[in-house]
């Protein structure tokens, strides 16, 4: 056989062998490709995801003023409630208060006033909606009309309506009974009621 034979014969078998080498690198290629093009895709969507649930610390805040209490029986009186709390998720939040009352007694004489003040501590969960439980527990300062103070500790439960019309703030009101008994005798009241100011319920 001569050489120009063997050439012949060797042409097509390379030739194909070349093709399938081209046909497999290009098949891998692509497996590649498009498994990083994938990996990349689910990072960005992760990435994103992170980014949606991240929601920033102060968003998480949830600051109230409240005014309640009104007493108009032989004198005046008025309280004011103060507090912010963290939400843990959209339904439970935990946080801190301070709480402050002014009372005026009518006398013959000048009237005697008041003035009373305490910190709370208080946990609320939301029931549906605008309707939420609340309990706190106070420590409380309260100063009668001679002049002396009594110190009382003392919790609080109830329930609160907030009505938002879709922004940071809404407004409602709180309901929350009294359970201590020396409290009740010394606020003269079974209940605290309050007009209540929300901003990011």
């Amino acid at each position: 056989m001569t050489m120009k034979q063997n050439i012949k014969i060797l042409k097509p078998l390379n030739c194909r062998s070349v093709l399938r080498l081209l046909l497999c690198t290009a098949l891998l290629t692509m497996i590649a490709d498009n498994a990083e093009a994938q990996t990349k895709r689910r990072s960005r969507e992760k990435e994103k995801e992170k980014e949606e649930n991240a929601v920033p610390f102060t968003h998480k805040l949830n600051t109230e003023i409240k005014l309640g209490n009104l007493s108009f029986n032989s004198g005046f009186g008025i309280s004011m409630k103060s507090n912010v709390g963290y939400k843990f998720s959209n339904r439970f939040s935990l946080g801190l208060g301070g709480k402050f009352a002014y009372n005026t007694f009518a006398t013959s004489g000048p009237d005697p006033s008041a003035f009373d003040y305490g910190g709370l501590v208080y946990g609320r969960a939301k029931i549906a909606g605008p309707i939420y439980f609340q309990a706190e527990y106070n420590l409380y300062s309260y100063q009668d009309f001679g002049g002396g103070r009594t110190d009382l500790k003392f919790p609080t439960i109830g329930l609160g309506y907030m009505q938002s019309d879709g922004g940071t703030w809404a407004y409602g009101i709180e309901l929350l009974y009294i359970a201590n008994d020396p409290a009740r005798e010394y606020l003269n009241s079974v209940v605290e009621y309050w007009i209540n100011f929300s901003h990011r319920f």
